[in-house]
């Protein structure tokens, strides 16, 4: 299966990319391409995509659509890499109780080709109110054999009882220049080798004291800095950091310092 692959990678920290990025298809997938070149020029690293048709897996109970049928097999088939579905939950509005489950269904019911490995729990409130619902939710999609979970509380989660329900949590979504390593909670009920952090309106460049920080002296689990841009309302996801190459080179050369 595709989670003792991805475990065959043999760097401890690794990359989370929000591939919420039409593959468009073709012989390359073009839409991916640059990413799955960097996938396979670092075998050693590990990558969680987080594949997004469209705010989800699409229409209920639905196969994913032709791209992605010929696309994400390609991510599958690297040995190095974990996919994602990514499912918004609302922070725990009730409301959206009904529409998570089907959504963690419906990836459930993708072929095998294309299923993903695991899911990615976006939204999520992290607040000790809500833990019931999160635990339903992620026992939910391990009932489906889905063998690895991330939750997104973009901050550290109010109640540490989250990082039992996750393979993964990212604990930092931000603007880069609004980020400081201080702001992460690292310790024995607060592991950073479960915690990963998101960056947009980054550099073009490598950030090598923040690699060096976070992956070197602290040992996250994953972390990706994107040049693309949130300001004036934009999607800092839409396209691929302008030097992913450059990113992941200096990544893999900070977990092996």
């Amino acid at each position: 299966m595709q989670i003792s692959r991805a475990a065959a990678a043999t760097l401890s920290s690794g990359v989370l990319v929000p591939l919420y990025i039409n593959p468009i298809g073709g012989p390359d997938c073009s839409g991916w391409a640059p990413l799955l070149n960097t996938i396979t020029a670092h075998p050693s690293v590990p990558f969680y995509t987080i594949i997004n048709p469209n705010s989800g897996p699409g229409n209920p109970n639905t196969q994913a659509g032709p791209e992605y049928q010929q696309c994400i097999p390609q991510l599958l088939d690297k040995s190095n890499v974990v996919v994602l579905g990514y499912v918004a939950t609302g922070y725990a509005d009730p409301s959206r109780e009904a529409g998570v489950t089907t959504d963690v269904n419906t990836y459930g019911g993708w072929a095998t080709t294309y299923r993903p490995d695991g899911i990615f729990f976006d939204e999520v409130s992290g607040l000790a109110a809500d833990f019931a619902t999160y635990q339903m939710f992620t026992s939910h999609a391990r009932s489906l054999r889905f063998s690895f979970l991330a939750l997104n509380p973009g901050a550290a989660p109010e109640d540490t009882a989250y990082y039992n329900l996750a393979d993964l949590l990212l604990t930092a979504e931000n603007f880069y220049d609004d980020f400081s390593p201080s702001q992460l909670s690292l310790g024995s009920t607060t592991p950073a080798s479960k915690q990963a952090v998101v960056l947009h309106d980054g550099p073009s460049t490598p950030p090598t004291s923040l690699i060096s920080q976070l992956i070197t002296t602290d040992h996250l689990k994953a972390f990706y800095v994107t040049d693309d841009v949130q300001a004036n309302n934009g999607n800092p996801y839409d396209n691929l950091p302008t030097d992913l190459e450059s990113f992941v080179a200096a990544l893999q050369a900070a977990v092996s310092a």
